[in-house]
């Protein structure tokens, strides 16, 4: 597998407004993958089944419900009544997916419905494009890494939990790292460009940054547990400064296009259930 300099990556943000009252439960992530994919099925049965039935790193990412209400939820989770607005942030890494997602978005025009939870919304537009939202734009792989900087200070925002899955090893079953630690966290996003896009960054880089660049500041940072369906999985959120203190090297750039990237693949394990949701600041 070769470079794809021509791979387009979205993020869109879907605005919703409830059409019928319920709850949705305290994290819907499963729920939303559902929803999405029943959106998929009806534009493209064939790609909703590759991708309900792939064993590999799916090409998309689904934030948990956006704009819930500040109130206290209850153990049914939140209470949404008619006329409530929300959004759904997804993003798309296959330009099969994303034309999926728009010939649905326009043969159902404002007739559409995603149901998550006990909870009906409309679909009330939709935005992709540098600018309409913090949360939503699209590039190339190309363009993604010719734009990448030279800074030595990379600020995130980490705002859905999020957790590096080290995988298992000897007695430990789930090795879940749930802090900003620089090298779990490039390495795997080292892991998901190399994975999408062909590209063949080096393993040497992971030691760079082991070595070179470290956490200068952590504002608001906390754990959380996410309910996936049976399971719960636990995550970090908030606000962090790296710093690379090799300023000179040529992996610096390489940083830089990964924290850029983290915008559309997300970062860590279980992006496609509503965690991992990162961006610059």
């Amino acid at each position: 597998m070769t470079f794809d300099p021509t791979l387009s990556l979205n993020a869109v943000v879907v605005n919703l407004i409830v059409t019928q009252d319920g709850h949705v439960p305290l994290t819907q992530g499963a729920l939303a993958h559902a929803a999405f994919l029943d959106l998929v099925r009806a534009a493209d049965p064939e790609l909703a089944g590759r991708l309900h039935d792939s064993g590999a790193r799916q090409p998309f990412t689904i934030s948990p419900l956006r704009g819930l209400p500040a109130a206290q939820p209850n153990a049914a989770g939140y209470r949404l009544r008619v006329g409530h607005r929300a959004a759904l942030r997804l993003t798309l890494l296959d330009p099969a997916l994303f034309i999926a997602f728009l010939q649905r978005l326009l043969a159902a025009g404002p007739e559409l419905r995603l149901r998550i939870g006990d909870v009906t919304f409309a679909v009330e537009g939709a935005l992709g494009t540098p600018g309409s939202h913090p949360w939503a734009s699209y590039t190339t792989t190309a363009a993604l890494r010719q734009a990448a900087g030279a800074e030595s200070r990379i600020r995130m925002l980490f705002a859905s939990p999020t957790a590096i899955n080290l995988g298992e090893k000897g007695p430990a079953r789930q090795r879940m790292v749930l802090i900003p630690i620089p090298q779990y966290v490039f390495a795997a996003l080292r892991g998901a460009w190399n994975r999408l896009t062909g590209d063949d960054i080096p393993i040497e880089f992971e030691a760079w940054v082991a070595d070179y660049v470290f956490v200068r500041e952590v504002r608001n940072w906390q754990t959380a547990v996410y309910q996936i369906k049976r399971g719960t999985y636990p995550g970090g959120l908030g606000d962090v400064t790296f710093e690379a203190l090799d300023t000179g090297s040529p992996h610096v750039r390489t940083l830089n296009l990964l924290a850029d990237f983290a915008f559309y693949s997300g970062v860590g394990t279980k992006t496609t259930m509503g965690m991992g949701q990162a961006r610059r600041l």
